[in-house]
């Protein structure tokens, strides 16, 4: 994920803070919970951009993996962000485990060393912006 869009994505949740402590409403980003992978003192904003980098490795929205209540999938308030009813959430709690063994464990000593706060492989490494990992070669240019 560049530097860009982890800032954008900051920026965006600062924003809707902003405005709804501004507007006497709650934010609709709550405090992280239900952290399985991810260290319990996760803060909101390292998940934020985390989870925008998963949405642009695999094409999806939030509702792939969260599940929400009413007509609106962009209205971020009626996600039910740490629930378990979507199967894909546990799907992508084992890939960020492997990533985390693959990125801490199997490539130490192998090649360069990734830049600080990057990984070497991550999840557009094998999905490349598909839902399901990229595994054949594409068509001979």
């Amino acid at each position: 994920m560049s530097r860009y869009s982890a800032v954008v994505a900051i920026v965006f949740g600062l924003a809707v803070s902003t405005s709804a402590a501004v507007a006497g409403q709650q934010s609709p980003f709550k405090p992280p919970s239900n952290l399985r992978v991810l260290p319990k003192d996760t803060k909101l904003a390292e998940i934020i951009p985390m989870m925008k980098s998963f949405t642009q490795a695999l094409g999806v929205r939030c509702q792939f993996c969260h599940s929400y209540t009413g007509s609106d999938p962009n209205a971020l308030e009626n996600f039910d962000f740490p629930g378990e009813a979507v199967p894909a959430k546990a799907t992508a709690r084992k890939m960020m485990a492997l990533l985390q063994v693959i990125n801490g464990d199997l490539l130490k000593g192998i090649g360069e060393p990734a830049p600080v706060g990057q990984s070497k492989v991550t999840c557009y490494t094998c999905h490349r912006g598909e839902r399901a990992p990229q595994t054949a070669p594409g068509p001979p240019r």
